[in-house]
C-alpha cells in the first residue's frame, strides 16, 4: 500500500504508540460504587507526576513501605471501611506505593494485606483515621520486608507526591 510508506502515516502511527505507553504508565484511577473517588501508583516517573498534580484533590494519602529500608511497597491490598457502620468504602490492590482518595468528612477503618513472596507470610496492618471537612490527611503504613530504597539502587526521587503545593 502507497499510504503505509508515508513518512507522515509513519510519524502518525509512532505518535500513537507514544501516547498509549504514557497512558498505560499514567497513575490508575478508579470510583468505588459509592462514589469515592482514588488514585494510586507511584512505580514509573510518569506516574509521579501525574500523582503530584492530582493530589490536592484527595482528603486521605495512603504509603506502603518496608519498615526496615522505607522502600516504596506495591501490591498492597487495602480495605477502607467506614469506621461507624463498618460498610466496605473501598478496596483495592495497590499498582504502585500511594493510593489518594477522597473520603468525606468521617471516621474511617484502614486495613492493608502485604505478602512479599510466595513463600513468606503474609501482614495486615490495621489504622484509625478520621478525616475532617475542608483537610488533609496522610498515612504511612510500615511492612516487615527485605526491599531495599529504590533510591539506593537508582539515585533519589525526582518528585515527592506529598510534599505540599
Amino acid at each position: 500500500m502507497q499510504t503505509l510508506n508515508n513518512p507522515i502515516w509513519r510519524l502518525g502511527g509512532v505518535l500513537s504508540l507514544a501516547v498509549c505507553s504514557l497512558a498505560l504508565q499514567a497513575a490508575e484511577r478508579g470510583v468505588t460504587p459509592g462514589g469515592i473517588a482514588y488514585v494510586s501508583g507511584g512505580v514509573a516517573e510518569v506516574e509521579e507526576e501525574d500523582l503530584v498534580a492530582q493530589r490536592k484533590n484527595f482528603s486521605f494519602w495512603l504509603t506502603t513501605a518496608s519498615k526496615g529500608s522505607g522502600a516504596f511497597l506495591a501490591d498492597a491490598r487495602v480495605r477502607i471501611l467506614d469506621g461507624r457502620t463498618r460498610q466496605l468504602v473501598l478496596e483495592h490492590t495497590l499498582d504502585g506505593p500511594w493510593l489518594f482518595v477522597n473520603l468525606p468528612p468521617g471516621p474511617y477503618r484502614v486495613e492493608a494485606t502485604y505478602r512479599e513472596s510466595a513463600d513468606s507470610k503474609e501482614q495486615t496492618l490495621r489504622r484509625l483515621t478520621t478525616i475532617q471537612k475542608g483537610s488533609l490527611r496522610q498515612m504511612l503504613l510500615y511492612f516487615d520486608t527485605t526491599d531495599l530504597v529504590k533510591h539506593e539502587i537508582e539515585g533519589p526521587p525526582k518528585v515527592n507526591p506529598y510534599a505540599l503545593p
